[in-house]
């Protein structure tokens, strides 16, 4: 009976370990993902990612992630984002939950004093210790207000200043990390924008994306989707657009970027009137991955200047700033990319058009990096440039208005643009862009 007794308790006292070890084991490594993820963070140019306040302990842990984002205007302070967080933790998980908040210069909070939300971003999570899985849900709060939009200038006609009333149901996001991988699901049921001219209502919004690699390599695909839009002008019907889709992919590998785009607008209806539904897919390739990589660095070291000196509205100040991002530049066009027009669909019952295109458009790159762009002449540049160009446009079932626009005869409904050694070709007629672009006059 004596010795059952002792090997019972050391039994016990075994199990006992090794679920502290367990528990230990679990909080260590929930603690090393927090600081890799701060890490990462923190090496963007843009960023200042801090963690403070942490209590790190077997069953519990706490603490407040901090993110100051550096690239803004000079002189601004910058924009903080202060994330606390609590942790449970388990065996085989931890449980997270925490709140979000965005501070200005002033101290003023994005959810409560700029916007009238009942409380910050809110979310909760958990970290699969076996499967080193993160799991979060955020929460945006909504929010209802009025706010004022300033005098704008766009194409030379004013809007005088007036006030919107924003009406937002909220966001929801869902994200999940596993072996480098990001998925995000996110929806958005409502949103309302209205003043005296016009009343837009935005609903049923969804969004989804994957992210894979780093800024040296990379897979990241994102897709919105809006059920349905309306947009009603004051004293005028309204018009309703259904199923606007808008969707993303990117491929940055060793030798190139490879980028397709597709953005589709189903039917499009005044009343019981159907006026436009259509599309359009775009591909961009042939993008040195190298040149890539460069301007990249190149902008997030600079774009600070940039942006002041955009902000400042001084042409040679900008010119100055964007110094440093030319020679990466000038290897982009070396590596010639291509930019393909894969499908273009427009319908119009009212206008009686079925539209349908495809076309191209690149540039012979070959012997552009060894060109001294600090001798060359900026027209000499650019008429070098469009020398290089070559691309074609088909468009079947052009619309009149569009011919008559082109000087072309309206009889026909057919569009067929080439564009090679500097000149462009629109249905037979022949018009030398070099010969323009060297006597603009």
């Amino acid at each position: 009976m004596r010795k059952w007794m002792i090997a019972g308790a050391v039994v016990i006292v075994l199990a006992g370990g090794g679920y502290l070890g367990a528990q230990a084991y679990s909080s260590q490594r929930f603690d090393s993902e927090i600081e890799k993820l701060v890490t990462r963070l923190d090496a963007s140019p843009d960023w200042r990612v801090t963690r403070d306040d942490v209590d790190s302990g077997w069953f519990h842990s706490s603490g407040r992630i901090e993110a100051r984002y550096m690239a803004v205007a000079q002189n601004a302070d910058p924009v903080v984002v202060e994330v606390p967080y609590q942790a449970g933790h388990g065996l085989l998980e931890t449980t997270l939950n925490g709140e979000a908040q965005v501070r200005g210069s002033g101290g003023e909070t994005l959810f409560g004093d700029v916007l009238a939300s009942p409380g910050p971003m809110t979310w909760t999570g958990r970290f699969l210790t076996r499967e080193q899985k993160l799991e979060a849900h955020f929460m945006l709060p909504g929010f209802s207000q009025t706010v004022s939009v300033p005098t704008q200038d766009a194409a030379g006609e004013i809007t005088a200043a007036r006030d919107m009333q924003l009406d937002f149901a909220g966001l929801s996001l869902d994200l999940e990390q596993v072996d480098g991988k990001v998925t995000v699901q996110g929806d958005a049921p409502r949103l309302r924008m209205a003043d005296d001219q016009t009343d837009i209502l935005i609903e049923g919004t969804t969004l989804s994306g994957t992210f894979e690699g780093n800024d040296q390599a990379f897979h990241q695909a994102m897709s919105l989707t809006v059920p349905t839009t309306t947009v009603t002008p004051a004293d005028s019907p309204s018009v309703v657009s259904r199923d606007v889709r808008y969707a993303v992919e990117a491929n940055l590998g060793a030798e190139q970027l490879v980028m397709q785009l597709q953005a589709n607008v189903g039917e499009t209806r005044v009343q019981d009137q159907s006026i436009f539904d259509g599309g359009v897919a775009l591909t961009l390739d042939h993008v040195d991955g190298d040149a890539y990589r460069s301007l990249v660095a190149a902008l997030d070291e600079h774009l600070a200047d940039i942006q002041a000196a955009i902000d400042s509205e001084d042409d040679a100040r900008l010119q100055t700033a964007l110094q440093p991002l030319r020679s990466s530049i000038q290897a982009l066009v070396a590596g010639s990319p291509h930019l393909s027009l894969d499908s273009l669909t427009a319908n119009s019952p009212v206008l009686g058009m079925k539209m349908r295109g495809s076309g191209e458009l690149g540039v012979d790159g070959a012997g552009i990096e060894g060109w001294n762009l600090d001798t060359m002449a900026a027209d000499t540049l650019q008429r070098e440039v469009v020398r290089r160009l070559e691309g074609r446009l088909t468009l079947e079932g052009a619309p009149a208005i569009l011919m008559m626009f082109l000087g072309l005869p309206m009889s026909g409904n057919s569009l067929q643009v080439e564009l090679t050694d500097g000149v462009l070709d629109v249905n037979g007629q022949q018009i030398p862009l070099v010969t323009l672009l060297a006597d603009p006059g």
